[in-house]
């Protein structure tokens, strides 16, 4: 049976026509329970009540799936809360899920890569999550995969199960704890994994993501990764509330327009140094100097 498949949308409504247009392109997405969260607007804010009903219209005209579910909050939980509640009440539904954010672009063998490897590591614990997307990677020699193991969940389009999701501690009231892991963090996940985290802890940021990672980390588990991406993000060419709009992208990647979906899944769980350096690449922190000094002077 295929994954449901949630929509976390706000306002924006090119982005969501364009996400839902690209699900529907997948043949699975027929035999696809969907279901959309619509954050409310924010107050004092102008215009953005037109803008979230323009989007809870579209919604509702939504057809292709095998369902339709929706859930429209009347007031702005912010998209950490939003993703934290929902996938927690459609896994435990349905015991596992998809789930892509509104700004998110899937290629026709999207939903057919997250199916297969859900099916294919269901009881391989160490997998702690599917991910859609996947940075451009240089592949060893004679290697014939169609996915690879890294650390760093990917948030853009992904999948897991409820056995993993419902480990995560998205709370983390022993910060003391958190603190003295910051070194082994950083080196496991990248530069900015622990800054990120803080920032969340202060409430710099509302990150569901980071945590998400954090109980990754601590259990010692990977994500499955496939070699070519089946998202693009456009988040970074909107004017987006999370992603902010940006004129140099340090994530390289190159979409999936193959459309094959005869995937051979690797059945060692392993992560091999090489994908894992170059996972980690982009989030080191002189990539991280430098992306931030090309979009600053918007070159």
């Amino acid at each position: 049976m295929n994954a449901p498949i949630i929509i976390f949308a706000f306002n924006r409504l090119k982005p969501l026509k364009a996400c839902v247009a690209a699900l529907l392109a997948n043949t699975e997405a027929a035999e696809s329970d969907l279901i959309v969260y619509v954050d409310g607007p924010r107050e004092n804010k102008e215009g953005e009540a037109e803008k979230v009903d323009a989007v809870r219209q579209f919604v509702r005209t939504i057809t292709g799936f095998k369902s339709l579910t929706y859930h429209f909050s009347n007031e702005n939980k912010g998209l950490a809360p939003s993703v934290s509640a929902g996938v927690t009440e459609v896994i435990n539904q349905y015991g596992k899920a998809i789930i892509v954010e509104d700004d998110i672009t899937s290629a026709t063998n999207f939903l057919s890569f997250l199916n297969q490897g859900l099916d294919f590591y269901e009881d391989c614990k160490e997998v702690f999550s599917i991910s859609g997307e996947s940075i451009r990677v240089k592949c060893p020699e004679g290697y014939n995969y169609s996915n690879y193991f890294a650390p760093r969940a990917g948030c853009w389009g992904w999948a897991t199960w409820a056995d993993r999701w419902n480990t995560v501690d998205f709370e983390l009231k022993d910060w003391e704890t958190v603190k003295r892991n910051k070194k082994a963090f950083n080196k496991w996940g990248g530069s900015d994994c622990y800054s990120l985290l803080d920032g969340w802890h202060k409430g710099k940021n509302s990150s569901w993501a980071i945590r998400f990672n954090y109980s990754q980390f601590i259990q010692g588990k990977t994500t499955c990764f496939p070699i070519v991406s089946k998202v693009t993000n456009e988040g970074f060419e909107e004017d987006g509330t999370n992603c902010k709009k940006v004129t140099y992208n340090r994530f390289k990647m190159d979409f999936d327009k193959s459309g094959q979906k005869d995937f051979r899944f690797k059945s060692e769980i392993e992560e091999d140094p090489l994908f894992v350096k170059q996972r980690l690449w982009d989030v080191r922190l002189s990539v991280r100097i430098y992306a931030k000094l090309r979009n600053t002077i918007g070159i």
